[in-house]
């Protein structure tokens, strides 16, 4: 396991507040939620932080709101993809390729749940 450190960081009440929210609901640490965050965000490019100041400073909270709603999707489609990959060999694949919307995937889990 590697090395951590622990660092600080100056944020608004509002957002300690939101982590110790989603901290909760995910069981874990406000450092761990943190942390998590700090990690993907030391891995992204320097043109993705440019793009974000930028965005932030410059944009309306409309324009903040549309960049976590695609970052949200972004991520959820990564989930997904993950989950396909994971299910693979355990499920037949020409089934699960038929499965196109939400709808269509919550009632396979359902089905899958209640049947096996």
């Amino acid at each position: 396991m590697a090395k951590s450190k622990t660092i600080s960081a100056h944020v608004a009440e509002t957002t300690v507040a939101k982590i110790d929210q989603l901290a909760k609901l995910e069981n874990r640490s406000r450092s761990q939620m943190t942390g998590a965050v700090v990690e993907l965000g030391g891995d992204l490019p320097h043109e993705a932080w440019t793009a974000l100041f930028q965005i932030k400073a410059l944009g309306t909270d409309a324009d903040w709101q549309a960049l976590q709603r695609d970052l949200t999707r972004t991520l959820l489609r990564h989930r997904h993809r993950l989950y396909q990959q994971q299910m693979q060999g355990q499920v037949d694949g020409e089934w699960l390729a038929t499965l196109e919307t939400e709808d269509d995937i919550l009632t396979a889990a359902v089905n899958l749940t209640n049947h096996g």
